[in-house]
């Protein structure tokens, strides 16, 4: 699955406390951290858009997103991503899916133009299927940041899980793991697709 892109399904909620942590990359946001409790980020992912690659340019901007009107774009069933599309280009025609096999399924046989997903993800699938771009469009990045749900008022649980994560930070597996399995390190390249980060600089 895709992280939270896609609705998650957990029989057991860490609202409940019913369980101790659920290994998956959920999106944090205002309203969740009210349910549950979250650790420390592990990992920042990017609004983008992975689009055919006649409409490289066409994406690369707010700006010209905007010009496009009511232009088709598939998105997953998820309020974040909605939200901060909508906000950005309130026009376009978002097509919702629920599923990340509905996207895959649409890349494989080409008949979606542009899907919104993650940067990172949306690398992967772009060697996969190689008529598509990820396109992050200027100005201003919109980050993801996903942790694990912990059990409800757990404080030292998550204080351990926060440890644990700054020890895989800092010692280097976080990034080799982000590296391998998110941005297809020692994967076989392919033209011509790819991934056009557009970014403005570091503040």
């Amino acid at each position: 699955a895709c992280g939270d892109v896609m609705k998650l399904q957990i029989r057991v909620d860490p609202r409940t406390g019913r369980i101790d942590l659920a290994m998956t990359g959920m999106v944090v946001t205002p309203e969740r951290a009210v349910e549950m409790l979250f650790s420390e980020p592990y990992l920042d992912e990017t609004i983008a858009f992975v689009v055919k690659d006649r409409l490289r340019e066409e994406f690369s901007s707010w700006a010209t997103i905007r010009d496009l009107g009511a232009f088709p774009v598939t998105i997953p069933d998820s309020p974040y991503y909605i939200d901060r599309v909508k906000t950005r280009a309130p026009e376009l025609k978002l097509q919702v899916v629920e599923s990340i096999k509905q996207i895959e399924d649409g890349l494989k046989k080409g008949t979606f133009d542009a899907v919104v997903l993650p940067a990172e993800r949306g690398s992967v699938l772009t060697l996969l299927y190689p008529k598509y771009t990820v396109v992050v469009p200027e100005p201003g990045i919109v980050k993801i940041p996903l942790a694990y749900p912990v059990a409800r008022r757990d404080q030292e649980w998550v204080q351990f899980v926060n440890t644990w994560i700054e020890l895989k930070r800092r010692d280097g597996t976080i990034n080799a793991l982000y590296r391998h399995w998110i941005l297809g390190d020692h994967a076989v390249d392919r033209q011509p697709g790819g991934c056009d980060v557009h970014a403005d600089p570091p503040p």
